[in-house]
């Protein structure tokens, strides 16, 4: 699929300016608008910024990077959107927020552009109760930022028609995205639903007392996350299954070695005050002092040496 000439982002925060960097690394146009002009401009400022954090950590050539900074374009009126074929919206994570945004992007693009929402656990066919044309619309969940972590995970609605999903999926494929299709919507799709589970037990055995916040977390990073780089938890047991794969791994594995800690494993829908307040006061002792930044450039650091060794054709751009 050729890239869309122009491409808007709407909603300028922490997602949006790092789609809008990710397109313009690509070679797109990218019309930047939110609410505010000075949050247009702080979103603009931002995506710069990222634009020259993947040349530092050699994901992009600097001449890709040269290119992108001018593509990007802040606007102050919602009809510069008239030229996008596509938008990926980007506010607030409330129905109500989209609902009223989508309105107005609708008043100012075409009929057949393609309106996306970042969202990481609403549901599309809601917000398609609120659209004109909403065989056109779809959601997108970016994992965070978007312009490093290659998953996306695409989401129709009941009114989503099939060329709008594969359009999309070759669209971001195009970015160098790993798009993954759910053939239905659900809350909080894939992605977010596996890291509920997962993180309603790490704060279980921080409340229990069984390890701290620090020990939870380096047994997931140090352990299993480095086979989750590589693979999903399937292929994981299908493998840990020996020449019987998944099939053996059922029968002589699961009743000893998963099925009694299933059984064991936290059972609360809420977040018991308890062990809201143990987590907390455990990452406070686990970051010792580090503010959000620092924690966020070492994240970065570590994800883009990740990502040149995996995916070495990913971050490719166009000069």
């Amino acid at each position: 699929m050729v890239s869309p000439e122009v491409t808007a982002v709407v909603g300028c925060g922490t997602i949006g300016s790092s789609w809008a960097a990710l397109f313009a690394l690509h070679g797109h146009r990218v019309i930047m608008y939110d609410i505010t002009e000075e949050a247009t401009l702080a979103g603009r400022d931002k995506a710069l910024a990222l634009i020259d954090s993947v040349v530092t950590h050699d994901l992009y050539s600097a001449d890709v990077a040269q290119s992108a900074r001018p593509l990007l374009e802040p606007v102050t009126e919602m009809a510069a959107l008239a030229e996008a074929s596509f938008v990926q919206e980007s506010v607030l994570e409330t129905y109500e927020t989209k609902a009223e945004m989508h309105r107005q992007i609708e008043q100012h693009v075409s009929a057949t552009a393609t309106i996306v929402s970042s969202s990481s656990s609403l549901l599309p066919s809601r917000m398609q109760d609120e659209l004109q044309h909403a065989g056109r619309f779809l959601l997108a969940h970016p994992f965070n930022p978007p312009h490093l972590v290659p998953l996306v995970e695409l989401v129709p609605g009941k009114a989503t028609e099939t060329h709008v999903m594969q359009a999309a999926q070759s669209f971001y494929e195009g970015l160098g995205k790993i798009p993954v299709v759910l053939k239905k919507e659900a809350l909080g799709y894939i992605g977010n639903r596996l890291a509920a589970a997962l993180w309603r037990e790490a704060i279980h055995l921080v409340d229990e007392g069984v390890a701290s916040v620090e020990d939870v977390d380096k047994a997931l990073y140090a352990g299993p996350g480095l086979r989750f780089a590589l693979m999903g938890q399937h292929l994981i047991y299908h493998l840990g299954g020996g020449r019987g794969g998944y099939r053996e791994f059922f029968e002589k594995l699961a009743p000893t070695a998963a099925e009694p800690i299933i059984a064991d494993l936290a059972k609360w829908e809420t977040v018991p005050d308890s062990a809201r307040q143990a987590v907390i006061e455990g990452m406070d002792d686990f970051v010792d002092g580090k503010s959000i930044q620092d924690l966020e450039a070492d994240r970065d650091t570590k994800l883009a040496l990740l990502l040149k060794a995996l995916y070495p054709t990913q971050q490719e751009g166009t000069p």
